[in-house]
């Protein structure tokens, strides 16, 4: 698929937008997704992250498709097998994901945790949830607590994105 149909498909999807910027994620990352909808969840990582396709490849039978996207210290691998079925037709009625074994959402240190809340607000992404204030529980001491937002993608994967904050040592976290 060439990145000009893409981009078109992408525009088709989202439609024109006012936040033309991406979420900028910091720091390494790397996640697999199994996905209905593989040209969707491309469009969809694509606008939301400003990633691009660096490898793409078919199983001989055509029964699994994979897309590599990367950008910006990012890595996201999207997989369609033909046989593949969502949980809730193995398990039964679908469920928090945190009830069920396995992975239950992935997560991203961004450098702007309010545009990355505008961007996807912009291309209609489902908001789950938001922790934008320090909860009164969480004591100021606590060093590990940072902003952040939980959201699902197009396919209804949770994407959890966290504030990077710089450390003295001049790291990110």
């Amino acid at each position: 698929m060439t990145a000009k149909r893409l981009l078109l498909m992408s525009a088709l999807v989202f439609g024109a937008h006012p936040v033309a910027a991406q979420v900028e994620v910091v720091g390494p990352s790397f996640a697999a997704l199994s996905v209905p909808d593989l040209a969707g969840s491309v469009a969809w990582y694509r606008a939301i992250f400003g990633l691009d396709v660096v490898f793409e490849a078919v199983a001989p039978d055509s029964t699994t498709h994979v897309e590599l996207l990367a950008g910006h210290g990012m890595r996201v691998e999207l997989v369609w097998h033909r046989g593949a079925r969502t949980l809730s037709s193995y398990a039964g009625t679908p469920t928090q994901p945190d009830m069920v074994y396995g992975p239950a959402k992935i997560g991203f240190f961004v450098a702007d945790l309010d545009r990355a809340l505008a961007v996807l607000r912009a291309h209609g992404a489902t908001i789950e949830g938001s922790w934008l204030e320090r909860p009164a529980h969480v004591l100021p001491t606590d060093t590990l607590w940072t902003r952040n937002i939980l959201v699902r993608d197009n396919s209804g994967t949770y994407l959890q994105l966290f504030e990077a904050r710089h450390l003295a040592r001049g790291g990110i976290h």
